[in-house]
């Protein structure tokens, strides 16, 4: 049987320990990086099942093993932020950055995800230069589009509109047939001054879809501001006929009307309407006897309010009228009570006071010298012909 001697072979191993190290030394980088990517890989699936605190710990093994590997501090980054942790998500997705070549996936999708984690945190001007340069990086138009929408709602949230509004374009040349691209265009340029060009980008949402009711009374309200009453008269035509019980859609038919110069017909017609759905409203039940002239209507709004001027005042011009044509003595005692009471309406009182100077004249200065010289005779004979009594 082979024995053997310990003592003899320990000097043997002594020197092998010695010149251990210089080997281990030559062999380390390639076993780092060899290691490293064992490691990252065992982070990755723990990753991808959801199983966080061991990919946590071997993501953080493979960059123990080699600092500079980029996809390690990634997952880590996007692990933190799967488990809300933001402020470590941001420093390693930040290191991704650093270390990851532009090339590769992972270094866009760093910039992607620090811009959704900017945003959450209302680090606006941080998420606004995230996904500026994920702009620079040759995204698809998919993607392109994503981002320029969050750029518009960042810098709108930050009440920069200009940068909004130039945002929202590039969207829009992108999506030239996207009707709500097209009226996010119109309200930022609204909210730059733009009027023009907000309603030039109206019309188009409109064109797109002529049914857009919210669309086409914005675009009557404007033209109708600027000037263009025919445009506005056609659009609240249009919303009228949609929806024919909407009083605000017939007022602006009745002032726009008044402006162009329809029919008095047509007008008493639009106010007939106005009544129909507000019978109490009194404005229009005055429009209606001051176009019609007629006592139904006065008589109606008097019922409403028997103190006003305006309709105390048209009922006596209605009997003024009619005295005029009949010279009948009663009207004119009739236009003259209504006119009386018209003037307990300061806005009324002055029309009111000249028609009943023209129905009854007040007296010259000579004929009330006249008439108090004779009361005054008639005084003193009264009182000659008691004394003789």
């Amino acid at each position: 049987m082979l024995k053997i001697n310990i003592k003899k072979l320990i000097p043997a191993i002594l020197a092998l320990a010695v010149s251990a190290p210089s080997i281990a030394q030559d062999a380390a980088p390639v076993d780092s990086s060899r290691t490293s990517r064992k490691h990252l890989s065992f982070g990755q699936r723990y990753y991808k099942a959801k199983n966080f605190e061991d990919a946590e710990s071997q993501l953080k093994k493979s960059l123990e093993f080699n600092p500079t590997q980029g996809t390690a501090a990634y997952y880590l980054g996007r692990l933190y932020n799967d488990t809300e942790r933001y402020d470590d998500a941001i420093e390693w997705l930040n290191k991704a950055i650093e270390l990851l070549p532009e090339n590769k996936v992972s270094y866009k999708n760093s910039y992607y995800f620090l811009g959704q984690i900017h945003a959450y945190l209302e680090n606006r001007e941080d998420a606004i230069a995230a996904y500026e340069k994920l702009l620079t990086l040759s995204p698809k138009r998919e993607r392109e589009i994503q981002y320029l929408h969050s750029l518009v709602s960042l810098s709108a949230e930050e009440e920069n509109y200009e940068a909004a509004l130039e945002y929202a374009r590039k969207w829009g040349e992108l999506e030239p047939d996207n009707p709500e691209v097209r009226d996010m265009i119109a309200k930022l340029a609204m909210h730059t001054g733009g009027a023009e060009e907000a309603l030039a980008e109206k019309e188009k949402v409109l064109e797109m879809n002529p049914n857009d009711w919210e669309t086409l009374e914005w675009l009557g309200n404007q033209y109708k501001q600027l000037g263009e009453t025919e445009k506005s008269f056609d659009a609240f035509s249009r919303l009228h006929e949609h929806h024919p019980t909407n009083f605000a859609y017939l007022d602006n038919l009745f002032d726009l009307s008044q402006q162009i110069g329809k029919s008095n017909r047509e007008q008493v017609g639009l106010l007939q309407k106005m009544q129909a759905i507000q019978p109490e409203n009194l404005r229009v039940v005055e429009l209606l006897a001051d176009k019609t002239g007629s006592l139904k209507w006065i008589n109606a709004g008097l019922k409403i309010d028997s103190r006003s001027g305006r309709l105390n005042f048209l009922k006596g011009d209605f009997y003024y009228k009619k005295w005029n044509a009949d010279s009948a003595k009663q009207d004119s005692v009739r236009a003259l009570n209504w006119y009386r009471k018209a003037t307990a309406d300061a806005q009324w009182r002055g029309n009111a006071q000249r028609m009943i100077d023209e129905l009854d004249p007040p007296l010259s200065e000579e004929e009330k010298k006249r008439r108090e010289f004779f009361n005054n005779s008639k005084k003193k004979e009264e009182v000659e012909v008691s004394g003789k009594k």
